[in-house]
């Protein structure tokens, strides 16, 4: 496995695993065989870091005090966490379509629900645990990002398309990654203005996006952080309709201030006992020791009141 890399000052990984892709195209056979636990169901529960079962204690808390503390992951004021709080339980996205093919306006819908069920597949971990105020994300695309905007078919009155690009570094050291990088307004980026509190997003705070979903031609693996989620184009067309879509969920637990877990010195001593998504090849799904994970580390960033103010 390929270790983490860094990239726009955001937390990254890159999952490139034969077992896990064919082609950058879809879950590959060898995926059946991943070992999966069952999440927890927190419905009509109300916990605290204290509840935290013993048998996921001391993994939890060494990956808290050894991974995230000193690698400060949870420090940018960005995280998914801050997203959804800033936008009152919404996410905004804007699909970055780096592919020639076309998206057709089924696709469109299809992909703002795979976004929306990936999004609470994570949020209902947190769902009553320690005042988290929310029990569902509204999450919606406010835009497409395209090279070309001929590509988005059927085009609807009220969707907005971003035809600017830059160039994508990555296509000078690899041809088959399109050099073409469409881009939306920086004005409308939370990325670009997380750290201004005045800031005023153009059209006010609904016109604002979050994160990029980034669908890549030729790109193998994914990955992820509080700028979003990048795998190729054909991952994102075969698993729209896909409730739990691995490589997404894994990329936005790294939205979540989460770590990968690629070296041995990189997990906590002992192992995990079950299973995570957050180490590729693991788990197809988010698991008991992914919720607790996302658990302790909202209670830890929840005690920065100024951050996270009470509701």
């Amino acid at each position: 496995m390929p270790k983490k890399k860094g990239m726009m000052m955001a937390s990254f990984s890159l999952v490139v695993a034969a077992s896990l892709l064919v082609g950058g195209a879809n879950v590959g056979a060898a995926a059946s065989n991943l070992e999966s636990t069952s999440v927890i169901e927190s419905t009509s529960v109300s916990l605290a870091a204290t509840d935290i079962p013993a048998k996921f204690k001391p993994s939890v808390e060494w990956v808290w005090n050894n991974r995230i503390v000193k690698e400060g992951s949870t420090n940018r004021k960005n995280l998914i966490f801050d997203q959804i709080y800033v936008g009152k339980g919404t996410l905004n996205y804007v699909v970055r379509w780096q592919s020639p093919k076309n998206l057709t306006l089924q696709q469109r819908k299809d992909m703002a629900s795979m976004l929306s069920r990936q999004v609470n597949n994570w949020n209902k971990q947190l769902k009553g645990y320690d005042g988290w105020p929310y029990d569902n994300i509204t999450v919606k695309i406010v835009g497409w990002a395209v090279a070309n905007p001929s590509q988005i078919l059927n085009k609807q009155s009220n969707e907005i398309v971003y035809t600017d690009t830059i160039t994508d570094d990555l296509s000078k050291t690899n041809p088959s990654i399109p050099a073409k990088l469409p881009v939306a307004p920086d004005a409308l980026s939370r990325f670009e203005h997380f750290n201004d509190p005045n800031y005023a997003y153009p059209g006010g705070l609904d016109k604002r996006f979050d994160m990029y979903l980034w669908g890549t031609a030729n790109f193998g693996g994914g990955a992820g952080g509080d700028w979003g989620q990048r795998m190729s184009d054909d991952y994102i067309l075969s698993t729209l309709n896909s409730d739990e879509v691995h490589i997404t969920e894994h990329e936005m637990g790294h939205g979540f201030g989460l770590p990968d877990f690629y070296e041995e010195n990189e997990r906590p001593p002992g192992g995990f006992p079950t299973p995570t998504i957050m180490w590729a090849g693991n788990s197809s799904k988010i698991t008991e020791w992914d919720t607790w994970m996302l658990r302790y580390t909202w209670s830890q960033v929840k005690k920065d009141t100024s951050r996270f103010p009470i509701r």
